[in-house]
């Protein structure tokens, strides 16, 4: 399996998850969120920047992360989630920071809140299985200037 992030910091050691508080982890806990493609990564990325317009970069550091195929991926069944689920982060942080203490898999797979029929994956930087998970290249892409001139982006 392949995984997306986009992050300068080219590490998969849960330092942002330290940080600040996510949808389905809050602060203090080490986690790495990823995409399956570049497009959701991308969309995620986006709709966290609160910076206005003519202070997005110019480029973003895209990561390609290798994923073993024997690695377990722990699966978040929509229909097990609260009906409203979306609407209310600390539900979903207090149910990723539970699997994160399990440690049951080093991946966890959550539905997009953005698009619920893409998802996300988690990986727990703290299982023991998650080393094998690799950043197998990086790349620099120029950002799309139409990005800026998105509804509601500040200007």
């Amino acid at each position: 399996m392949v995984l997306w992030r986009i992050s300068n910091h080219a590490m998969l050691d849960g330092l942002g998850g330290m940080r600040a508080s996510g949808r389905w982890s809050s602060r203090g806990h080490p986690v790495v969120y990823c995409a399956p493609d570049p497009s959701t990564a991308l969309l995620e990325t986006l709709v966290h920047l609160e910076i206005d317009a003519e202070d997005l970069p110019d480029a973003l550091q895209w990561l390609r992360i290798s994923v073993p195929g024997d690695i377990a991926l722990d699966r978040t069944d929509i229909k097990h989630l609260p009906q409203d689920w979306s609407q209310h982060p600390h539900l979903t942080q207090v149910y990723g920071d539970r699997w994160l203490a399990d440690g049951t898999a080093p991946l966890l797979r959550v539905p997009s809140v953005l698009v619920p029929e893409t998802w996300n994956v988690l990986l727990n930087p703290r299982h023991p299985a998650a080393t094998r998970c690799a950043i197998s290249a990086t790349y620099r892409y120029p950002l799309d200037t139409r990005l800026s001139q998105r509804p509601g982006c500040p200007s």
